[in-house]
């Protein structure tokens, strides 16, 4: 190679690098910033965990929690790394980081949220950014459902609960029937997030379910699904008053609860039915139950961080029925237990409550978001009735059973 080529050659080789050069500076800002952003989320659910926390543990044991379960979740790689290797669980993730890179800080510390919230909080969880955008983008091209919620058990089993009326119940699905597969795909480990996902499709399209149902039948059901919402109020006029089924409680809930029963001030007999709703809005629930009290009565004690809370309705006396029916099952957890709860220290001898005895959750959460869009759902208060009486752990047992 003569002189004028070598150089020619060197030049060219400058050249290219040069060139890739903007790469390379343009990859570091969007490193950092993808860390700044993993350092955000951590301090977000520090500051957000201490402030909304029922019983929160102090900021060193968080961070020794948080830094056992980073290790324990990491990888094989790293089984041989005690959690006091570095002083604090920033420090520990970056340590972590520097080994293995396979996944990016920000999905490091998620993983390590999800798996830490259970055992910090029996009720709490992390769903992650992920999950929540790929949920919201899914439903924004297909609104169809087929009106069925699923649980995960403690041994992995993913259970079935059918929307009573929706195109899930009326295929065949019984509640508490095992999810097997989804238009032939395993449904066994598999988060409930992904199959949720697996479950949303076009209006009037078919999906096909292997379940075994609740007495061991094994079925393949073939659902269609629908762009109808499931209400999550239904009032109807029976021959003895009124029945009023409340899957959840919902923002303004109560006051469309009181619409419907200023129709039938005086119904002789009132059905609830608050079969398989898992609570939602406590305050919504404490209003309602203020629809069937004088005012000023003591409705609960509501205990938070600001210490005990007494309840006392400030509403009149809506509806007086002659006797209070209430329908509940395993599925009837936290604010909708209070209900019944309130409802039977009140009127003991005018409510019946029937069907199973109920979840046993006297505690309401509150869904927080946390920086990066992820969300955390945390214990903030503990329920009881006026009396003080809770239901936490033990359910609230019909006074007629359902037969087995």
């Amino acid at each position: 190679m003569t002189v004028i080529s070598r150089r020619w050659h060197l030049i060219g080789c400058l050249l290219a690098m040069l060139a890739c050069l903007p790469v390379l500076v343009a990859a570091q800002p969007a490193a950092d910033a993808g860390n700044d952003l993993a350092d955000s989320l951590w301090r977000s659910f520090v500051a957000k965990y201490s402030e909304f926390s029922l019983v929160p543990l102090d900021a060193a044991a968080l961070d020794a929690k948080a830094r056992a379960v980073l290790i324990s979740t990491a990888g094989p790689q790293f089984r041989s790394w005690k959690p006091d290797r570095q002083a604090t669980f920033p420090e520990l993730v970056d340590a972590v980081m520097a080994k293995d890179a396979a996944v990016t800080k920000f999905e490091r510390i998620e993983r390590t949220l999800a798996a830490l919230l259970p055992q910090i909080d029996k009720y709490g969880s992390y769903k992650s950014a992920a999950d929540i955008a790929a949920w919201n983008e899914a439903t924004r091209k297909n609104r169809g459902s087929f009106q069925m919620t699923i649980d995960q058990t403690a041994d992995g089993r993913v259970l079935c609960y059918p929307i009573a009326d929706g195109p899930a119940e009326k295929a065949g699905v019984k509640a508490g029937a095992q999810l097997l597969a989804v238009d032939n795909r395993p449904a066994d480990g598999k988060s409930i997030a992904a199959l949720r996902l697996e479950f949303i499709g076009p209006p009037d399209s078919q999906i096909e379910l292997k379940i075994r149902q609740p007495q061991g039948k094994i079925e393949n059901l073939t659902i269609t699904r629908t762009d109808k919402e499931a209400p999550v109020l239904l009032t109807t006029k029976t021959p003895l008053g009124v029945s009023v089924r409340i899957r959840r409680f919902d923002p303004d809930c109560a006051i469309a609860i009181k619409k419907q029963l200023e129709t039938y001030p005086k119904p002789g007999r009132l059905t609830l039915d608050l079969r398989g709703n898992g609570g939602g809005l406590r305050d919504e629930a404490l209003l309602v139950a203020s629809l069937f009290f004088p005012e000023g009565t003591p409705l609960g004690k509501f205990t938070t961080r600001e210490g005990v809370q007494i309840a006392n309705d400030v509403n009149r006396v809506y509806v007086e029925p002659g006797s209070i029916q209430i329908l509940q099952d395993g599925r009837t957890a936290s604010a909708a237990e209070y209900l019944i709860a309130t409802l039977k220290e009140g009127f003991p001898d005018k409510v019946t409550l029937f069907g199973k005895k109920t979840y046993g959750k006297a505690h309401s959460t509150a869904r927080v978001n946390l920086e990066g869009g992820g969300e955390l759902s945390i214990t903030e208060a503990a329920l009881a009735t006026a009396t003080g009486k809770s239901w936490d752990m033990t359910g609230i047992p019909p006074d007629q059973a359902d037969k087995e």
